[in-house]
């Protein structure tokens, strides 16, 4: 594998573990390319390519996700 694919998916776990971490706030696209040194075209479109999504859809799915698993927490 390319150093400069290899670069690309460190880039994105970076991204995503960012995301997890910083789930109850706002979060911007431009924040999100600072946290992996890209600019923010390019971390959305890595993003999307890579995920199938982009960064704001990956976010409200995660969010609808930690709803979910808390309500059925709380259920019992």
């Amino acid at each position: 594998m390319p150093e400069n694919r290899s670069l690309t998916y460190s880039q994105l776990q970076q991204a995503i573990d960012y995301i997890h971490a910083h789930l109850n706030r706002d979060l911007s696209l431009a924040e999100l390319a600072s946290v992996v040194n890209i600019s923010p075209t390019y971390c959305a479109s890595l993003f999307k390519r890579m995920m199938g999504i982009s960064p704001h859809q990956y976010v409200i799915q995660r969010r609808v996700e930690q709803a979910n698993f808390s309500s059925k927490i709380y259920r019992f």
